[in-house]
C-alpha cells in the first residue's frame, strides 16, 4: 500500500468532532384574548392566540388560574392539569401552525369555587 493511500485509510477511522452553529430563533410575538362565562360551580374558557411575529410551529399555552379549578373538559387543544391552579394547553395536529396574523382558539370546561381569569398566561414561554 502506497504512503498517500495508508494515510487515506488511517484518515477514514479518525473520529470527527464538530458542533452545528447556534441559531437564534426570532422571539415569537404573540397576543392572546381571554373569556369566559361562569356559573355557580363551573365556568366555560376561551382563549386565542394571534400570532404577530413569524410563522409559529408547535405552541403550548400555560397559565396559573387564581383559584382551584378541575378540568372537565377541551375542545382544539389536549389540556394538563399537574395541580389545581396550573394548566397547560398544547396544539393539536391540525393547529400546530400559527401563520404570521392567524389565530387558533380553543377552550375548556371546568369546576371552581370561584372564578377569574388567569394573568399570567404565556405561548411557548412568551407571555401574552
Amino acid at each position: 500500500m502506497s504512503r498517500p493511500a495508508r494515510l487515506l485509510a488511517t484518515a477514514a477511522f479518525l473520529p470527527v468532532a464538530w458542533a452545528a452553529p447556534a441559531v437564534a430563533l426570532p422571539p415569537v410575538a404573540v397576543a392572546c384574548d381571554y373569556s369566559f362565562v361562569a356559573w355557580s360551580g363551573g365556568f366555560v374558557a376561551d382563549l386565542t392566540i394571534t400570532n404577530h411575529g413569524p410563522a409559529v410551529i408547535g405552541w403550548t399555552a400555560r397559565w396559573t388560574m387564581p383559584t382551584a379549578t378541575g378540568n372537565l373538559g377541551a375542545w382544539q387543544a389536549t389540556m394538563s392539569q399537574p395541580d389545581p391552579f396550573t394548566v397547560t394547553a398544547t396544539n393539536l395536529p391540525y393547529n400546530a401552525v400559527i401563520d404570521t396574523g392567524r389565530s387558533v382558539r380553543f377552550g375548556w370546561t371546568a369546576s371552581a369555587a370561584s372564578t377569574g381569569a388567569p394573568v399570567d398566561i404565556t405561548v411557548n414561554g412568551v407571555p401574552c
